[in-house]
């Protein structure tokens, strides 16, 4: 079941989803309705909605200025260092993101968060 929650930063009530039990994942989109509602069990999901997208208001904003929003969502809703997922609006913010060391991953394949390797290091 989805719960959503709401944290007021830098001026703007950011609304996110909240699924699951177990270590916390960030899957980071334009919005949190743009992942599936089945989520792999295991984990505590947080979705949030970026500033100026879904229920977040606030004006359209680059990924440097959306990658500082989800940094203070993190610092701010103690999640520690969770790996977070990207896709669409979420990569180009997860590419600012992965630059000051987040642990950023595709979210083509959230069914097996076990085998992930960080977002653009295929290498690794």
């Amino acid at each position: 079941m989805r719960r959503t929650g709401y944290l007021h930063l830098y001026g703007l009530n950011l609304v996110f989803d909240r699924v699951g039990r177990g270590p916390a994942v960030l899957l980071l989109a334009e919005e949190a309705s743009l992942w599936p509602e089945e989520l792999p069990q295991g984990y505590t999901f947080y979705l949030l909605d970026l500033p100026g997208h879904g229920r977040t208001g606030g004006p359209k904003m680059s990924p440097e200025e959306l990658a500082e929003y989800v940094a203070g969502f993190v610092v701010m809703t103690n999640l520690g260092s969770p790996p977070i997922l990207v896709r669409g609006l979420g990569e180009a913010v997860g590419e600012a993101l992965a630059e000051r060391g987040y642990a950023v991953f595709s979210g083509k394949d959230i069914a097996d968060l076990t085998d992930m390797r960080p977002w653009g290091k295929e290498g690794a």
